[in-house]
């Protein structure tokens, strides 16, 4: 759950004063995005990070489609958010998926929120796809895990792109779930290098220390998450000026 740093990084920005204006997301960052943009303070996103596992957000289910079913996600955000629309939120957001059937990147900016971050985190082999408005979904990393040209497109002008690098080399995976998300997350970092060269500040983070199946490190991850996001304040302060 790599995706936890991205509150650290959040809190950093909050504390120096340095405004959000829109929000884009895929994965793991659309569920802390869409959150975030609906209002969620930063300690209580970390406070859910410290105590949530597994089985708050997937369960397993018979494979076709996935080994796991996310609904249980929904349902989890549903006790978060109830039935809280794109309308509802405070900061401009969007969560990124694919469609499984034609490959298309498929940004959502309508309709349920939970619906459309259970979508953007649906990695394709491990959660069963989403069936929205008569597509066929699954994880937005597919095609774009760093979606920086959609925040251009939603207007910003200066962008600050959050890169969770794997380190490959120190996570041997154990069983069949992981290999698939190993696979997922080498396909994903590949695609994330060419979307992150159009932002105009890039807090990369290395993920070596970090198992990204393990919620015991979720407060390592916050406090890295916070001081990556600190050792950018300066430059992100030149570029606004």
């Amino acid at each position: 759950m790599w995706g936890i740093a991205h509150i650290g990084v959040l809190k950093a920005l909050e504390e120096n004063n340095i405004p959000i204006h829109y929000i884009s997301g895929t994965s793991i960052g659309s569920l802390i995005g869409g959150l975030y943009a609906l209002g969620t303070s930063t300690k209580k996103l970390s406070s859910l990070a410290t105590s949530t596992h597994w089985n708050h957000l997937c369960r397993i289910s018979l494979p076709l489609g996935g080994l796991f079913s996310n609904e249980p996600m929904e349902k989890f955000l549903y006790n978060l958010i109830g039935e809280k629309t794109f309308s509802d939120v405070k900061i401009p957001f969007s969560a990124i998926t694919t469609d499984l059937i034609t490959g298309e990147e498929v940004v959502i900016h309508s309709g349920k929120i939970s619906t459309a971050i259970r979508a953007s985190t649906a990695i394709p082999g491990i959660f069963h796809p989403v069936l929205l408005n008569n597509r066929t979904l699954v994880d937005g990393g597919v095609v774009n895990n760093v979606p920086i040209h959609v925040l251009r497109e939603m207007g910003a002008d200066v962008i600050i792109g959050v890169n969770l690098s794997p380190d490959f080399n120190h996570w041997r995976p154990k069983n069949s779930f992981e290999i698939i998300l190993k696979s997922f997350l080498i396909m994903q970092n590949k695609v994330a290098r060419s979307e992150l060269e159009k932002a105009d500040i890039i807090i990369d983070m290395n993920m070596k220390d970090f198992n990204p199946m393990d919620f015991r490190k979720a407060k390592d991850l916050l406090k890295k998450g916070y001081k990556e996001g600190l050792s950018k304040i300066e430059e992100i302060q030149h570029t606004l000026k």
